[in-house]
């Protein structure tokens, strides 16, 4: 196990909720002392995100674990993909899912909301393309269509919003350790009144959750004992 797990604490309670510390100093120098090419084993961690969403690696990009992955008995997606750390970053920050697909491309244009847990509200998710009159926001899910190295296009959750950039959680794109709390930082710029965010690759856009009202909630206590006494036993 690297070092700088040993400061990586998860502890499952007797609510059975997760109390997530990370030493992202530990982190930094952990990374810079390994060598940068050497990939994390499958199953891995390789960052956390959003103070409690841990981030696995894939081994690789073309291996393909056809592992389910539930938590509390809900359905998040196959280990460790990008579309399974998505759809945990939902469940996690919003007590919300989205409904599967084929790939992660076809979030773009099949996925229109996203459900909460307990009562099943859908809150819709509003397009925005790149190229967009608006700049990217926060907590937002970034989709790739299918292209090269792409061929089921790709998904990343927006964590942070900066000046000229944005930081993004992911799985199954890079296979290192993150330097912090986000996967990659992204530039994004302002031309002809438009905003860009200007990755390698081509980008759809980003999809934003319509919650004006601010009711969707981290997980916590109530709503998982809500969730175990209604999914755990079916």
């Amino acid at each position: 196990m690297s070092s700088w797990l040993s400061n990586l604490t998860i502890k499952l309670s007797q609510s059975n909720e997760y109390s997530i510390k990370l030493s992202y100093l530990q982190l930094v120098k952990e990374r810079q002392s390994s060598n940068k090419n050497k990939l994390v084993p499958y199953n891995s961690i390789v960052g956390v995100a959003s103070s409690n969403v841990i981030a696995y690696s894939n081994g690789n990009d073309t291996y393909y674990s056809n592992e389910n992955h539930y938590i509390y008995g809900i359905y998040m997606g196959l280990k460790w993909q990008c579309v399974e750390y998505a759809r945990r970053w939902t469940f996690f920050r919003k007590s919300s899912i989205f409904e599967s697909v084929v790939g992660a491309n076809d979030i773009w244009n099949q996925i229109t909301y996203i459900e909460r847990i307990i009562d099943k509200e859908k809150f819709p998710l509003k397009k925005h393309f790149n190229g967009s009159p608006n700049p990217p926001i926060n907590e937002t899910y970034l989709i790739y269509p299918i292209q090269k190295d792409m061929p089921y296009g790709h998904i990343s959750v927006i964590v942070d919003v900066l000046k000229n950039s944005i930081r993004i959680a992911e799985q199954n794109f890079y296979f290192t350790y993150w330097k912090d709390n986000y996967a990659r930082e992204i530039p994004f710029v302002y031309k002809n009144g438009l905003y860009y965010i200007e990755d390698e690759y081509e980008i759809y856009g980003w999809l934003e959750i319509d919650d004006s009202k601010e009711q969707l909630k981290p997980l916590n206590k109530l709503t998982i004992e809500k969730i175990q006494m209604k999914y755990e036993n079916m």
